[in-house]
Formats: structure tokens, C-alpha cells, sequence
């Protein structure tokens, strides 16, 4: 009897090392809205939220997009990437935001906590202009324990970020 509990314990060992090797868990999936699209993962589920332009969320991750033409009441006086950041952090009363470059991409980005519900998230914002016709507020959260492993993830995400009538720009 214990040896085929052993067997059977080793066969169920094997088929989930199988499984994790042939990579079954969330593989990439693009989203795309208003001429914005991203790249995140199968675990990722559309859902509306007012105000937004877009919203993903998974188990452990969210995704929110904010398009804001040229127009908008927050870009009437602003021109570049960095004014717009700034009145992103200026707007939403985020204390001590340090604005980082993207090495080698066209975002801005900042990173805050806050917090939601009694629970407490860590944010990464991300600003991209599309020059066609608006700015973008992309933003990332999960919950703040889970930040340190986060912070490549976000920005591997917001790497993915490209605009335009085509879905695969």
C-alpha cells in the first residue's frame, strides 16, 4: 500500500513539473482600447470602472488606463510628457513622486503608495503621449506587500505599451 501511495505521489511530482516546465501557467495576452494596447497575461479579465478609459484586473494586479486628449481640461496649458507628469502628481496630492525615464523607451514613470478600503497598495504610473491626439495615464497596483516583486513586472508591462489603429503596432 505505501509503495503505490509513493508511486502515485511521484507520478502527480512528475506531471506538475511537466506541467510548470511546458510553461501552463499565464502566458501573454494583448489588451487593447481607445488605440492604446498592452501586454499582460491570460489571468487578466476586462472590467469597466467610471472615469477610466480602461481597466484589467487579475488575482493579484491591476491595470487602469487614462486617455486624455490634447483638449481635456488637465492638458489645456500643458505641452510635454514632463508637464503632464507633473500635474498627474500635482492633481492627485502625491507626495515625494521622484519622475524616472524609461531607459530606452518614450514613458515616464513614478511609483506611491496609498491607501484603498482600509488596505494598503503600491502604485506604478506610468505617462506616455501619443502624438497623434492625447496624453496616457497608465497605472499598475497590488497590494504594498507585494511591491518589491512587482517593480520589473509593472514596467516589463508598460514596455509592452504601444498606440494606433493596428492592434500588433
Amino acid at each position: 500500500m505505501k509503495k503505490k501511495i509513493l508511486m502515485l505521489l511521484s507520478a502527480i511530482l512528475v506531471v506538475a513539473c511537466i506541467l510548470g516546465i511546458t510553461g501552463c501557467g499565464a502566458k501573454e495576452k494583448r489588451f487593447s482600447k481607445a488605440g492604446m494596447h498592452i501586454t499582460l497575461t491570460t489571468e487578466f479579465y476586462e472590467k469597466e470602472l467610471d472615469g477610466q478609459t480602461a481597466y484589467w484586473e487579475s488575482a493579484r494586479n491591476i491595470a487602469i488606463a487614462l486617455k486624455e486628449s490634447y483638449t481635456d481640461a488637465l492638458a489645456e496649458n500643458v505641452t510635454t510628457l514632463s508637464e503632464y507628469t507633473d500635474a498627474v502628481i500635482t492633481i492627485n496630492k502625491i507626495k515625494n513622486a521622484e519622475v524616472y525615464t524609461r531607459e530606452g523607451k518614450d514613458y515616464l514613470y513614478f511609483t506611491y503608495d496609498r491607501s484603498v478600503s482600509g488596505k494598503n497598495f503600491f502604485y506604478l504610473a506610468t505617462t506616455h503621449l501619443y502624438e497623434a491626439d492625447s496624453f496616457w495615464l497608465i497605472q499598475f497596483a497590488c497590494e504594498a506587500k507585494y511591491k518589491e516583486d512587482r517593480v520589473e513586472l509593472f514596467l516589463g508591462w508598460a514596455d509592452s505599451v504601444c498606440f494606433g489603429d493596428t492592434e500588433y503596432v
